[in-house]
């Protein structure tokens, strides 16, 4: 027998409350604004060495759909600025800038990172170099994929026209685009999800509903929170020349609760699926352990424990 998705959901949204998950999404949020630019400034160089950075800035029209109008202005001036002052070759002055960038693009992974860990109750036992390096790992493991998968969509309409479909090449383009920023963000949470938690002997579980739920939960707040900002509150009004900063972090806000609410529900579906995972080396949440206690557990959940303890060699649940 299976536990009812619904319990899982609810456990899901108890723990996002007992984990302060909202609270994490803040600090992921504020790291992350810290970040942009020094990252803006990696990705430009870096795909400036083999393609021409003019043709990033057309690509930017897939975030207009999911950005604040003014957070949007904002990064696409700093975008045009970089591409008008990019020199195309990598002297000392640039790799100096490019490595600062670097460290500091780094701080909005390592702030996700530790998010993570309260989602999966986890105590980080890693040092401190290689939790620095996994972060500087992911942090260019995404920004080179992002280079990719931008030099992809400038060819695009080249490879439709090669096949004969010009007539169909903006709306071919436009599609691919979109499903294009889909596929990258469930892909680098997937990857997110598998290696971002501190390690545990039984591994780390499914990443993928999390990561599919996670990327469907980003562009639809996303869209809804554009709009909103739009056509109904708008941050300048409030903040001045600080309402494109205040959007942009709003955004990243939102982005943040997101990832961290797939998180929370692969924690779930693997507590429910394997108890013993989450004793050990695990935090874990006041509000869902109460809701998983034994004494509240249904039929199919006891059932379920102990298919999971078979499973696992025979071993007995633990119990608080």
């Amino acid at each position: 027998m299976r536990t009812p998705p619904g319990r899982v959901l609810r456990a899901t949204a108890l723990a996002m409350v007992s984990d302060y998950m909202s609270l994490n999404a803040a600090g992921c949020a504020f790291y992350a604004t810290l970040a942009l630019f020094p990252a803006m400034t990696m990705l430009i160089s870096i795909y400036g060495m083999a393609f021409d950075p003019v043709t990033v800035e057309p690509q930017l029209a897939y975030l207009r759909q999911i950005m604040p109008s003014a957070a949007y202005q904002l990064l696409s001036d700093r975008v045009h600025e970089l591409v008008s002052n990019h020199s195309g070759t990598l002297t000392i002055s640039l790799a100096v800038s490019l490595m600062i960038a670097f460290w500091s693009a780094a701080s909005g992974t390592k702030s996700l990172i530790w998010a993570l860990n309260f989602a999966y109750r986890r105590k980080e036992t890693r040092s401190v170099f290689q939790f620095q390096a996994l972060a500087m790992v992911m942090t260019f493991g995404a920004i080179l994929a992002a280079v990719l998968g931008i030099g992809v969509l400038v060819g695009l309409p080249t490879a439709f026209s090669a096949l004969g479909l010009s007539r169909y090449t903006a709306q071919l383009a436009h599609l691919s685009g979109i499903a294009g920023l889909f596929a990258f963000v469930l892909g680098m949470l997937s990857l997110f999800y598998k290696i971002g938690p501190a390690p545990h002997p039984d591994g780390v579980g499914p990443v993928l509903p999390g990561a599919l739920a996670a990327a469907i939960l980003w562009l639809l707040i996303s869209v809804l929170f554009s709009f909103y900002v739009s056509n109904i509150a708008s941050y300048s009004a409030a903040y001045g020349a600080l309402g494109a900063a205040v959007g942009v972090m709003m955004w990243f806000w939102v982005s943040a609760y997101a990832v961290l609410f797939g998180a929370e529900l692969n924690a779930q579906i693997d507590r429910v699926r394997k108890p013993h995972r989450h004793h050990g080396n695990s935090v874990r949440g006041p509000v869902a352990d109460e809701l998983f206690a034994p004494e509240n557990l249904t039929v199919a959940d006891e059932t379920l424990a102990v298919e999971s303890d078979a499973s696992a060699g025979g071993r007995a649940r633990p119990h608080a």
